[in-house]
């Protein structure tokens, strides 16, 4: 047996990033990617979606396909049934420790365009929208403070700049002291968690949830975001479009996005799967 098929025998959940990752350009799943979702259920493996997108996003897009596990939204903060639309778990900031954030933000980089993505919706100051291509249905607002409240906190904060990408924008406006996760799942915009709020961390969740040890997780990830998963999994596995930090990080690499290399990867876990226990004749 090589090494690669020795890994993927190993494998008993699959954690999936969505974004370049399992959908394509298009925003949707191609048939082997179906295909090898309907596999893996039939087979009892379970797999995620972890992904940077809100709830209400991440969800259109798992239904799309008829997903119906586990979803996990905003890079870590929100963890939801596709199925029922059941949230099962809810880490974001405070009400008043996110005014003081965001505050905080706009004296530090004059001209930072801020928004709150909370469970009931995301809110976006006017200006976001036109400076992140492909950007995700919102309400705007005029200030990003003012959706806030202790009914629906935000789960995370976005930040972008007509002058500044992302990882320039990190260096700016976010510093040790914050007591925040800082990461970006696209070039133009930076996002902004509560500390431990993260992929790396709802992969260990998830993996307590199955009842599967690390050492038997995989993930699969396209850009920094993703990196705390990938640290974490038994598997780190990057499609070939992957940010150069996550091909760096990836034990194995898949083909990209459009040519389907996670349903390549779940395939195989799934033919690597032991055979079920023959039942005794009656």
């Amino acid at each position: 047996m090589d090494t690669v098929s020795a890994a993927l025998g190993a494998v008993r959940m699959v954690c999936t990033d969505l974004d370049g990752t399992l959908l394509n350009r298009a925003g949707t799943v191609g048939p082997a990617t179906r295909a090898a979702l309907t596999e893996a259920e039939l087979k009892g493996l379970p797999v995620a979606y972890v992904t940077g997108r809100p709830l209400r996003d991440a969800l259109g897009a798992a239904r799309d396909h008829g997903f119906r596990g586990l979803v996990v939204c905003s890079n870590g903060a929100v963890t939801v049934e596709a199925a029922t639309g059941r949230v099962l778990d809810r880490r974001g900031f405070g009400a008043g420790e996110v005014a003081a954030l965001l505050r905080r933000m706009r004296e530090r980089v004059p001209g930072v365009v801020l928004g709150v993505d909370c469970v009931r919706g995301l809110y976006l100051e006017p200006g976001f929208a036109e400076l992140v291509p492909d950007c995700w249905p919102h309400e705007a607002v005029p200030d990003a403070v003012l959706p806030v409240s202790s009914d629906d906190p935000p789960v995370k904060v976005l930040a972008v700049h007509a002058a500044l990408p992302a990882a320039r924008l990190d260096e700016a406006l976010v510093r040790p002291g914050d007591g925040v996760e800082a990461t970006r799942s696209t070039p133009y915009f930076l996002e902004i968690s509560p500390r431990g709020v993260d992929k790396g961390t709802s992969l260990r969740r998830l993996a307590g949830h199955y009842g599967v040890p690390l050492a038997a997780t995989a993930a699969v990830g396209d850009m920094p975001n993703d990196l705390p998963m990938l640290r974490v999994a038994g598997l780190a596995a990057a499609v070939a479009n992957a940010h150069p930090e996550v091909l760096a990080v990836a034990g194995l690499v898949l083909p990209d996005n459009e040519r389907e290399g996670v349903a390549r990867l779940i395939s195989g876990i799934c033919a690597a799967l032991p055979a079920p226990a023959a039942r005794p004749a009656p």
